[in-house]
C-alpha cells in the first residue's frame, strides 16, 4: 500500500513538472498577442490608443509609416503591467490624409521578435452637415423637427440642451429627426446637431432653432372634502388598505413614486417606434370633447391647510359624454394594452419615427398589441380607471419617449408646415 501511495505521489510530481515545462515552452515559443488593435484602423485628428500585450511580451515599439515617412509613436519596456497608451495626432506627425500603416515590433523575453501590421484611415477632417430644413423656434414642451444632409456617413444625433435625441438616415447621408423640447428646457437655448463620422472626428453645428417659453399654468387642488372618493382609488392602485389615518401618506406616495415608476414605464414603452412614417396629416381630437386639463399643467395638492404633494400633467384631459367612443388620433401600430397604475387602462400607438400617442382612464380595448390601426379607428371606451375621478380620455403625444403639448399635433397647418416638410 505505501508503494502504491509513493507511486501515485511521484506521478503527480512528473505530471506537474510536465506541465510546467509545457506551460513555459508554450509561454516562450507562442507567438505576441495584442488587443485592441481595432482602434488603430482609423485616426481622426487627436486619438488616444490602449493596447492590452500578451504576458510574454517585454517590449514594445509602435510605428506609423505613410510612403517614404516611418514616425516612431512608441517604445517602452513592459514589467508586470501589459497595458500601453498612445496619444496620436497624424497633423503633428506631419501625416497626410489616406491611407497608412501601423506596425508593432514586439519582443518577447529579450529575444524573440514578432512584427504584426495594421492597416489605417488617416481622417482628420470633421464631416461638415448642410441644414436642410429647420425651425425657427418651439416652444417649450413642444416638438421640432429636421433634415441634414452630411458630406460622408455620419453617426448623427440632435442636441437640444444636454439631451441628445435620434436622427434617422433616409439615404444617401441625408438624416431626418422628430426630436421634442423638453418642458424644462431654458427659453433661449439653441439646437444643434452633432455628427460623428467613422474615424470619431465630431462635428456640431447649429440649427438656428432656438427654444421659446411657454407659460404653463399652476394651481392648487384641495383634498378636503373628497377623502373616501380620493381613498378608493388609492386602495384600488396600491392594492393595499387605506384608511383616513394614512390617507395623506398613501396619497403621496401614488402621486409621487407610482406616478415616477408609471411615467417611466410608459416612456419606455414609447421607445419601441419604427423608422417608418405610419401617420398622415393632423392628430385627432376626441370627438365632441371639451378640454378639462392642459398640458404641462403644475398641480399643487393641500390638505386641511397643509401642502401634500405635486404633480405635473403630461397630456389633454378630454370629457364627453359617459363612455365615448374613442378614435386612434392617426394610423400606426398598437405597442401596448394594459393596466399602468394612475393612467388606468391604457392604448399606446407608435405612428413611426418615434412618434407616440396615449389613450388613458379607458373602460375596455377594442385593439390588442400589435394590430394595424387607421386614423379615426375605434381602440377602446372612455371611463374613469386608474387616478381619475369622472369619466374622461388622458390623451398625450410623445416624441422620442418624452412627453409633448397634444396641441401642436391637432393643428393640420402647423403639421404641414413644421413636420410633414422635413419627410
Amino acid at each position: 500500500m505505501k508503494r502504491v501511495v509513493e507511486g501515485l505521489k511521484g506521478l503527480i510530481l512528473a505530471l506537474l513538472l510536465l506541465s510546467f515545462l509545457l506551460s513555459g515552452y508554450l509561454l516562450f515559443f507562442s507567438k505576441s498577442q495584442v488587443y485592441g488593435l481595432d482602434s488603430l484602423k482609423s485616426l481622426p485628428k487627436e486619438k488616444t490608443v490602449v493596447l492590452r500585450l500578451s504576458d510574454n511580451v517585454s517590449h514594445v515599439e509602435i510605428y506609423l509609416l505613410q510612403k517614404d515617412k516611418k514616425v516612431r509613436l512608441l517604445s517602452q519596456d513592459l514589467g508586470d503591467d501589459k497595458e500601453v497608451s498612445v496619444k496620436i495626432k497624424p497633423e503633428k506627425l506631419g501625416l497626410e490624409e489616406g491611407k497608412a500603416r501601423v506596425v508593432l515590433e514586439l519582443k518577447r523575453f529579450g529575444i524573440l521578435t514578432d512584427r504584426l501590421e495594421v492597416n489605417t484611415l488617416i481622417d482628420t477632417k470633421p464631416p461638415r452637415i448642410n441644414i436642410i430644413k429647420s425651425q425657427y423656434a418651439v416652444y417649450q414642451g413642444g416638438t421640432g423637427a429636421l433634415r441634414v444632409k452630411s458630406s460622408e456617413p455620419v453617426k448623427l444625433s440632435v442636441k437640444v440642451g444636454e439631451r441628445l435625441f435620434k436622427a434617422y438616415e433616409v439615404g444617401n447621408n441625408t438624416f431626418i429627426s422628430v426630436f421634442p423640447i423638453p418642458v424644462d428646457t431654458p427659453p433661449n437655448t439653441y439646437v444643434y446637431v452633432v455628427a460623428e463620422d467613422g474615424a470619431g472626428n465630431r462635428s456640431i453645428t447649429g440649427t438656428g432653432t432656438r427654444v421659446k417659453a411657454f407659460k404653463f399654468k399652476s394651481y392648487t387642488i384641495n383634498l378636503d372634502g373628497r377623502e373616501l372618493k380620493i381613498i378608493g382609488k388609492l386602495k384600488e392602485i396600491l392594492g393595499e388598505d387605506v384608511s383616513p389615518d394614512n390617507f395623506v401618506e398613501a396619497f403621496k406616495k401614488v402621486n409621487e413614486q407610482v406616478r415616477q415608476e408609471n411615467e417611466e414605464k410608459i416612456r419606455e414603452l414609447a421607445s419601441d417606434s419604427l423608422e417608418k412614417k405610419l401617420w398622415e396629416g393632423k392628430f385627432l381630437q376626441l370627438r365632441n370633447s371639451k378640454v378639462v386639463s392642459l398640458f404641462g399643467e403644475r398641480r399643487s395638492y393641500r390638505y386641511k391647510g397643509k401642502f401634500v404633494s405635486s404633480s405635473v400633467h403630461w397630456g389633454y384631459d378630454l370629457a364627453s359624454v359617459k363612455n365615448a367612443p374613442v378614435e386612434a388620433a392617426n394610423s400606426g401600430r398598437v405597442i401596448f394594452t394594459g393596466y399602468i397604475g394612475i393612467y388606468g387602462n391604457v392604448v399606446l400607438i407608435d405612428h413611426g419615427f418615434g412618434i407616440v400617442s396615449l389613450y388613458a382612464h379607458l373602460a375596455e380595448f377594442k385593439v390588442k398589441r400589435g394590430d394595424k390601426v387607421k386614423k379615426g379607428q375605434i381602440i377602446g371606451i372612455t371611463d374613469a380607471t386608474g387616478l381619475a375621478f369622472g369619466d374622461h380620455l388622458h390623451f398625450g403625444v410623445l416624441v422620442q419617449g418624452v412627453e409633448v403639448n397634444p396641441i401642436e399635433w391637432w393643428d393640420a397647418k402647423w403639421v404641414e408646415r413644421n413636420i410633414q416638410t422635413v419627410f
